[in-house]
């Protein structure tokens, strides 16, 4: 059977590529491995968790190598040719899967250019090749991507489908790989492959799958018979996900394997134990390990997805202390693993004939997996002392990572290497476990193994002392796995249920949250800002927030969360002397000062609610310039942290709404970069925090009080601020009726992609608003929605319905207020008796005051209002066009010069309009975006094509440059065109 093709994945078209061509012993046609036919079922009702089970990893080449572009891709295809499971297929046959096996084909490699060592550049290339589901049918089961930097290759990344091989097996790959970049190839046979495992498992491994169905029905007996806890209403996702990085634990759990003469696994397990059932009356659990099933002759080089879940029934009764837990524990889990080997569907239909729901049954227990890489030999028992470990603790970081939508356990253990010791992840499902028992959780699990490393714990296994305050030293010996048995050591595959095949996570954490905050990618270390002294308080989200939720909502795309974010840059001086320490401890300052900025958003009494913390931390990264001589004060570190930090999307429900980085030359902190959640803070909130974050650098204190915060104007909002929104929701009703819609109509099929982005940067719209606004004395925002309105209504109906953004300002005591106040207004301009353009400024100045006193609302009210009128909420507006000015730039006085009406046009670029993006969806059919821009201002629109064309999306914009040009000097008659 010979495959001739190469598929590229479609997001490659345009990419740089080169194939592997590669041939192979061993083709044909097999069934499913055990483990993949887990996997395959969970794809099949639960659709691709690939974000978390395709595998990434990286494999490094040295400068030395002179590895050419050429050389690397007969590499790859001699790797693929070499094992069979990387030129597999799965297709079904006569309505079941199978795995193919092909004779030969070409494997398509990307090249991507990289700077420095490469290693930027492969973690973007495994985050592009990673984040993409696997088209089993179509592709190969690996994607690669070669990374160059002066034409040679220094890193190759390889992103492997977790169907086909687990981590075990894509470790023997990349072996296998630079063996042959080495030496041009390997000498020994290669392992099993996945068609080989599955003919196996199809016929003399039944017996064995046959003893292990066995023994899955026999412990299954034991466990006690209670009925299940009425779940909550929990978050969405349901399963969350905290990680613990700890050099301590890492050192902890040796010194306990070593004394106690057991796995390090088996030590991290009955920690998890400890931490999960002591004092909780049951007086047996069910403990669910994932086996890397690599005990067979043969199989230790596999290369095939192997890996499957045990079940052990642990026996906590007569309160045994924690050695003795940890002897049972150890029991256990060995009797789960050796059991670990068995045909998934006789296991279902074991339970099913006995009435069992295997989807639900295991669901109170624990599922565990240690996903770390046993590094082979003796491991040496660390030298320390308790101090020393204790101290360690205070290294240790927090942080949140993606959540999940499926799981088949309410808590679940992963365990991975990190550079500074073990990370450790909890996943709980919200409906049954409170959130914030998480990092307390991790935090007592540290606790209570550093305490055992060095005396015995007693029943209920609580550590002796509370968590351990941070130190400033750290452990001095650089943290390894501990050496794990043949049955609990090595990388397995990320948690399945054997019975639902409900994926969990691989192991590896995504960071994207931290101690109340988001975690930051990247860079050389975490502080942590601590704040104290404020309130622990609930309230209902402010109107500002409620509107902007429904937008989190309904636009789930990432250019969604883009919008969402607001990423900020605050430069210190050089002569401020500012340290690390003291940048910390002014932000802890900061969030003690801004409540807001210490909220979190989460369902309560059926509704979502902000909640406020008293005390806490944010993580904040710090990032040293590499080379100062090219980024002397930090500027341009500080832009790329910022679009990476605002390009991950905020997690409400677990992180702060603000993620702080410190760019540090010279031991000097030389830029703060700052991304605020727009659903806390709005564009005038950033800037008041920005300001008082400047003068804590400086001075370290603030004698002004802050202003109002997110939860007091949500009790305002409750309260006296009703009447208002009812006034406004009137308005709304009353300005909208009869008003004509501008896109009602869709003119065409539109384009592909539907929803288009175009920017036209322009310094004479930037120089002409001005001069329009001085010479009739009105805003340059009135003078943007005027010119907006003129060219898009062409002048022929009565009247023009605009969407405006109102910042909601003008309340006593509102201009210092720390919240998200900004709502959208209805601005109805009226157009009868064909006013010329000074006319029209004059009425839009009008309906935009108009519009701003009527924008501040619940959100609720307006949607009942329109509801009841017989309109859909949602839709009722996308016909207007909604107009956003965010520029930051002040307003400049009648008396500022400008050039003069040649300077003028020649600032004119024919052709400076271009397309800049797309969507997926959009809410507006027509949204005008006025940016600042150096020396100019930027006019985005963005286009529902089927109602606003290409051609006539770009005229828009061009059109307002030349309107405003033309009124610049000269008056303009109605139907407003320049020519006129």
């Amino acid at each position: 059977m010979r495959f001739a093709d190469a598929v590229v994945p479609a997001q490659w078209a345009s990419e740089t590529l080169v194939h592997a061509e590669f041939a192979g012993d061993g083709a044909g046609v097999a069934p499913l491995t055990w483990a993949q036919r887990v996997m395959w079922r969970s794809i099949a009702r639960n659709g691709s968790n690939h974000v978390f089970l395709n595998l990434r990893r990286t494999v490094p080449v040295s400068r030395r190598a002179g590895a050419a572009v050429p050389g690397v891709a007969r590499a790859v295809g001699a790797l693929v040719g070499r094992h069979g499971a990387l030129r597999t297929r799965v297709r079904e046959v006569d309505g079941e899967p199978r795995q193919e096996t092909a004779a030969a084909g070409a494997l398509p490699l990307l090249v991507c250019a990289g700077a420095h060592d490469g290693a930027e550049a492969a973690r973007e290339a495994a985050g592009r090749l990673g984040d993409v589901a696997f088209d089993h049918a179509a592709e190969w089961p690996l994607r690669v991507a070669l990374v160059t930097v002066d034409d040679r290759v220094r890193q190759v990344v390889v992103v492997f489908s977790h169907s086909t091989v687990d981590a075990y097996a894509a470790e023997t790959v990349l072996r296998d790989l630079r063996l042959i970049m080495l030496r041009g190839d390997v000498s020994t046979p290669a392992g099993p492959q996945s068609a080989d495992v599955a003919r196996g498992q199809h016929g003399a491994d039944r017996d064995r799958s046959a003893r292990a169905v066995g023994h899955w029905l026999r412990e299954f007996d034991r466990l006690p018979t209670s009925p299940p806890a009425q779940p909550g209403p929990g978050l969405a996702p349901p399963w969350r996900r905290g990680v613990l990085v700890s050099s301590a634990v890492d050192t902890a759990t040796r010194l306990i394997a070593a004394r106690h003469r057991v796995s390090g696994s088996a030590v991290l397990l009955a920690g998890v134990v400890a931490m999960a059932a002591g004092g909780d009356g049951q007086d047996r659990r069910g403990l669910f390990p994932m086996a890397h099933n690599r005990f067979r002759a043969g199989y230790a080089n596999a290369v095939a997805n192997l890996g499957q879940i045990g079940f052990g029934v642990l026996d906590l009764s007569g309160r045994p202390h924690f050695g003795e837990l940890l002897s049972r524990v150890w029991s256990a889990s060995l009797d789960g693993l050796r059991h670990a080997y068995y045909d998934p569907v006789a296991l279902r239909h074991a339970f099913v004939e006995r009435g069992v729901d295997p989807a639900s049954a295991f669901q109170p227990h624990y599922y565990f997996n240690d996903i770390r890489l046993p590094l082979g030999g003796v491991d040496r028992v660390p030298v320390v002392t308790r101090d020393t470990l204790r101290a360690a603790t205070g290294r240790s970081t927090f942080s949140w990572t993606t959540g999940l939508d499926q799981a088949s356990w309410q808590l679940l253990t992963h365990v991975v290497d990190e550079p500074s010791g073990v990370g450790v992840t909890l996943t709980v499902d919200t409906r049954h476990r409170t959130l914030d028992a998480v990092e307390p959780f991790l935090r007592g699990l540290e606790e209570l193994l550093v305490e055992a490393a060095f005396h015995e714990v007693p029943w209920p296994w609580s550590p002796a002392a509370g968590p351990s305050p941070a130190a400033e030293s750290a452990l001095t010996a650089g943290p390894s796995p501990a050496a794990e048995s043949a049955l609990t050591a090595g990388p397995s595959p990320a948690a399945e249920s054997a019975l639902t095949a409900g994926p969990s996570p691989a192991a590896g954490p995504v960071p994207t949250g931290g101690t109340g905050g988001d975690a930051w990618p990247g860079g050389d270390r975490v502080a942590y800002a601590e704040f104290d002294g404020g309130r622990d308080a609930t309230a209902p989200l402010t109107w500002g927030q409620r509107a902007m939720w429904r937008t989190v909502a309904e636009f789930v795309a990432p250019a969604a969360y883009r919008v969402l974010t607001l990423p900020r840059t605050l430069a210190v001086s050089a002569r401020a002397g500012v340290d690390v320490p003291r940048a910390v401890r002014a932000v802890g300052a900061l969030l003690a000062r801004h409540e807001s900025l210490r909220t979190r958003v989460r369902p309560h009494d059926g509704q979502l609610c902000q909640v406020a913390s008293a005390a806490g931390r944010l993580p904040v990264g710090v990032h040293a310039v590499p080379r100062p001589a090219d980024d002397p004060d930090g500027a341009r570190t500080a832009a790329e942290l910022a679009a990476r930090l605002a390009g991950v999307p905020f997690d409400h429900a677990v992180a702060y709404p603000l993620r702080v980085a410190l760019v540090t030359v010279d031991d000097r902190v030389r830029q703060v970069v700052l991304v605020f959640s727009h659903c806390a803070v709005d564009f005038h909130a950033a800037g008041i925090v920005l300001r008082d974050l400047r003068l804590l650098l400086l001075r370290g204190v603030l004698d002004s009080p802050p202003g109002l915060q997110s939860l007091d104007l949500a009790a305002r909002e409750r309260t006296v601020q009703r009447r208002r929104s009812q006034r406004a929701v009137a308005y709304w009703t009353r300005q909208f009726a009869g008003l004509p819609m501008d896109l009602a109509d869709p003119t065409g099929a539109g384009s592909t992609p539907r929803y288009r982005r175009g920017s036209l940067v322009s310094p004479a719209v930037h120089h002409a608003v001005r001069l329009v606004a001085a010479r009739h004395g009105v805003s340059t925002s009135t003078v943007l929605l005027a010119a907006t309105a003129a060219v898009l209504s062409g002048g022929g109906q009565d009247a023009c319905g605009m969407v405006v953004m109102a910042n909601n300002r003008f309340p006593p005591g509102y201009d210092q207020a720390v919240a998200t106040l900004n709502q959208i207004g209805l601005c109805r301009l009226d157009l009868v008796d064909r006013p010329d353009f000074a006319e029209l400024l004059s009425r839009a100045g009008r309906a935009a005051l108009d519009a701003y006193r009527h924008a501040y609302y619940d959100p609720a009210e307006f949607e009942r209002a329109f509801t009841e009128l017989g309109h859909d909420h949602r839709s009722v507006l996308a016909p207007l066009c909604y107009l956003n000015d965010t520029r930051l730039a002040p307003e400049v006085g009648p008396g500022a010069a400008g050039p003069d009406e040649a300077g003028l046009r020649a600032m004119v670029t024919p052709g400076a309009f271009r397309w800049v993006g797309e969507l997926d969806r959009f809410a507006w059919r027509c949204r005008v975006q006025v940016l600042d821009a150096p020396g100019a201002v930027e006019l985005v629109v963005t286009a529902d094509t089927r109602y606003l064309s290409v051609e006539r999306a770009e005229g828009l914009l061009s059109g307002i440059e030349a309107l405003l040009v033309e009124a610049a000097f000269h008056g303009v008659p109605w139907p407003w065109s320049p020519a006129g």
